[in-house]
């Protein structure tokens, strides 16, 4: 029996955000081939085996707990990403009816996804 590696881990990009990092191949939506091979994400920087065991693990995570769970336990563990991707702010701004000092997206690709398309916007949440 082979050990499997479980675990869901965000991944802080500096220009966008936290993502919930998974492999573009297997999850990016509506890409096209050409799509595909011009994505920047292809790009030496995002190919570390760290960066692809981080998006594999968190990928063969969601299939785990899909198959064990269903929904209801992916979207509790799912929930709890959310809380860890929050600004240091979000409780006063949530308070006060402001904006946080950083806007707060989760996306679901750390790279190479369009923003408008893809990603989850929770600043005014």
């Amino acid at each position: 029996m082979t050990k499997r590696d479980y675990g869901l881990e965000l991944t802080n990009n500096s220009k966008v955000g936290w993502a919930f990092s998974l492999p573009r191949s297997k999850t990016c939506i509506n890409a096209t081939t050409i799509c595909k091979k011009l994505c920047y994400g292809n790009g030496i920087r995002y190919q570390s085996a760290g960066h692809k065991a981080k998006r594999e693990r968190n990928f063969r995570t969601i299939q785990f707990l899909l198959n064990e769970g269903g929904p209801e336990l992916l979207s509790q563990n799912l929930s709890l990403m959310v809380d860890q991707a929050r600004p240091r702010d979000w409780l006063c701004a949530k308070i006060t009816a402001t904006e946080t000092v950083i806007p707060w997206t989760l996306r679901i690709h750390d790279i190479g996804d369009y923003p408008e398309v893809r990603t989850i916007p929770c600043s005014k949440n």
